[in-house]
């Protein structure tokens, strides 16, 4: 019998494992379902660069390997599942208010360091530009996938859930669809944030207007080609 190939999802956080992980393992059970946790944005980090983007995230590969059994050729594909956090909106959209945590909305977003949100926008898109036409990294086929505008947003409609309810969200969540996984399936490509297309309209989707910051997901797509 041929051997199960690796699928590895690279996340920023526990929630998205918790939320995912058990129902695409039942979903595509023909191949190993790994993630791997960030631990953080690696298209915000402070170390990342549009220079070294994909260096950073072959050595977030390369952790994966050295703290599992598998090797660089057991994996079959990395999937990275990236918040968009409005990066594409105009500057105009970024808007001055009293708060210590930035609050999006479906029309702008709310900080009050206006300069360095600006700032961090415009490096997340030019690092999520490049890494999502990008086809392979360490010659392993990569794909990034993304929630609008963020994975909350999508999963439960959620914009600025706080913290102390993301890990009960998630759990819920992977409750809601644990057997149900064919209606998980459907949930992200056919509800009303489901963006159609191929995979290059998607991304030209996310970038225009204020879509970065409303509820969209091309996960959806991700389906396509492994449950044909």
């Amino acid at each position: 019998m041929k051997s199960k190939k690796v699928i590895l999802f690279i996340v920023e956080g526990i929630t998205d494992k918790n939320s995912l992980s058990l129902i695409l393992s039942k979903l595509l059970s023909n191949n190993h379902i790994k993630f791997h946790i960030v631990g953080g944005d690696v298209t915000t980090n402070k170390n990342t660069t549009i220079q070294n983007c994909i260096t950073k995230v072959n050595d977030e590969i390369n952790k994966f390997l050295s703290i599992s059994k598998f090797k660089k050729t057991d994996i079959l594909e990395v999937i990275h599942l990236v918040d968009t956090d409005g990066a594409y909106v105009e500057d105009e959209f970024v808007k001055l208010d009293n708060t210590d945590n930035i609050i999006y909305k479906l029309d702008c977003m709310l900080t009050n360091k206006v300069d360095l949100t600006i700032e961090r926008n415009k490096k997340k898109a030019s690092i999520l530009d490049k890494l999502s036409t990008n086809s392979k990294i360490s010659s392993i086929p990569y794909c990034m996938y993304y929630f609008s505008c963020n994975l909350e947003h999508v999963l439960h409609n959620e914009q600025n859930l706080d913290d102390n309810l993301k890990l009960k969200y998630s759990y819920d969540f992977e409750d809601e669809y644990y057997g149900r996984e064919l209606e998980f399936k459907s949930f992200m490509q056919d509800s009303i944030f489901s963006v159609k297309g191929d995979y290059k309209e998607t991304w030209d989707f996310i970038k225009k207007d204020n879509n970065s910051l409303n509820r969209f997901s091309n996960f959806g797509l991700f389906f396509d080609k492994k449950l044909e």
